[in-house]
């Protein structure tokens, strides 16, 4: 049977996929990546914000149009699991669908015809097959959340927090470096939660047996909660030459009201004291987080707080959300929310502002040799090479085009110098 696959949303869903596909692999399905020739396609959705909803929905309806007549449509993942009892109302288009940490359930239905969902949930399987570059890979942590930001759904869609265990994350980390795999990126909705579900250990406690994991790669931590980021940790990651110097640290606004509104477990204080402590004990670390701008309340005092922040503490990277009204959470209740006018107006003005501050950065960065991999010839131009640098997270930060240089072994890594920057894309030459 030929089975094709559509991922949508973050990595810690496409890890989930990618754990499927490797058990279809092994049970015998065919892989193949055209809707038309597939005897059945899986969308594995994304429902954290209407707009992942939407787009979810534009998938599953242009899949039920392009699939040959008999072909199986199944749906998997955050969507379904936040919408599981409007789902077969609403999409009669589907035959088949289940919640996250249960695709393995998509196997007996397409083998046997069984419906309903019976799985155990999991976030680790064997015989995972990576749909990214295969230099690089994610490791999910833990699954669900504890936090309870007021305008988040994860914990209803995900649950509470659950730590892998270390032995798991251990053994498959082991496996993936010993096929190739030079980064290792460790995901989960708050890595600085890992084990803090009586698990007796940390993510501190994680890092230290990661490194000691023989082979030539690096590990790259997303998704820091700045009220879990301690000296402890940034010392980890400065002194350590296995960690990628990189802090991905999502503080989503900087006025006090707003961030007690949001229920974020840091005020401004703490989060000025960790950008202030990795700039002074890592100078050349890339630094980045992301805002949600017009959550309620936000009137122009908050705002002008928020721009400041920027301007002074000058994050490398930075994404501008507005915010979005969900069904379910605390935050939906809330009033006074800005237009969207408004809200537009202030994501613009900040765009501009960081692009400026990260456009700096790089062109300073022209002086210095940099670490890339290459990932094959660009589709947007047959005469360059589409690449990554270290300090750009996959997906989020910009491209590396490399220019010139002699490409002679595989990924890489490589060394390359910066010729020209062209916000957010850099643009380099091997050396």
């Amino acid at each position: 049977m030929n089975v094709a696959f559509i991922s949508l949303g973050c990595s810690k869903n496409q890890t989930d996929l990618e754990y499927l596909i490797g058990d279809m692999v092994v049970e015998g399905f065919n892989i193949v990546t055209e809707v038309e020739k597939a005897d059945a396609i899986i969308v594995n959705t994304c429902g954290f914000l209407q707009s992942a909803v939407s787009e979810a929905i534009e998938n599953i309806l242009d899949v039920a149009k392009r699939k040959k007549k008999r072909a199986k449509l199944i749906v998997s993942g955050c969507m379904v699991e936040r919408y599981m009892s409007e789902i077969a109302k609403e999409l009669p288009e589907i035959d088949f669908y289940t919640g996250v940490g249960k695709l393995s359930d998509i196997i007996s239905f397409l083998k046997r015809g069984v419906k309903g969902s019976k799985g155990e949930r999991r976030f680790y399987g064997e015989h995972r097959v990576l749909i990214n570059p295969n230099y690089y890979a994610y490791v999910k942590i833990s699954e669900g959340c504890n936090n309870r930001c007021s305008y988040c759904t994860i914990p209803s869609i995900r649950g509470n927090l659950v730590s892998r265990s270390m032995e798991d994350i251990l053994k498959e980390t082991g496996q993936l470096i010993s096929k190739g795999v030079k980064e290792i990126i460790l995901i989960s909705q708050d890595t600085t939660k890992y084990g803090m579900d009586g698990k007796g250990y940390g993510i501190l406690d994680l890092l230290e047996n990661l490194v000691k994991i023989e082979g030539d790669f690096k590990i790259r931590l997303l998704y820091m909660n700045p009220d879990g980021v301690n000296e402890a940790l940034i010392d980890f990651v400065a002194n350590h030459e296995k960690m990628i110097k990189y802090f991905e640290i999502p503080v989503q606004h900087i006025d006090d009201d707003i961030l007690k509104k949001m229920n974020r477990r840091s005020d401004s204080s703490k989060i000025k004291s960790v950008f202030k402590y990795i700039r002074d004990k890592v100078p050349k670390a890339f630094i980045r987080t992301t805002f949600i701008v017009g959550f309620p309340g936000e009137d122009e005092r908050a705002f002008d707080k928020l721009r400041n922040f920027i301007l002074e503490y000058k994050p490398d990277y930075a994404g501008f959300f507005p915010y979005s009204r969900e069904e379910g959470t605390v935050a939906y209740t809330f009033g006074d929310i800005p237009a969207k006018s408004v809200v537009k107006r202030r994501i613009t003005e900040l765009q501009k502002i960081q692009k400026r501050i990260t456009s700096e950065r790089l062109k300073k960065m022209k002086k210095d040799i940099i670490t890339i991999f290459i990932e094959g010839i660009s589709e947007e131009n047959p005469f360059l090479y589409d690449a990554r640098a270290e300090f750009q997270a996959p997906e989020i930060d910009g491209k590396t085009f490399v220019l010139g240089g002699e490409v002679n072994k595989g990924y890489g890594p490589y060394k390359a110098k910066i010729r020209r920057v062209i916000y957010p894309d850099i643009y380099c030459e091997l050396i």
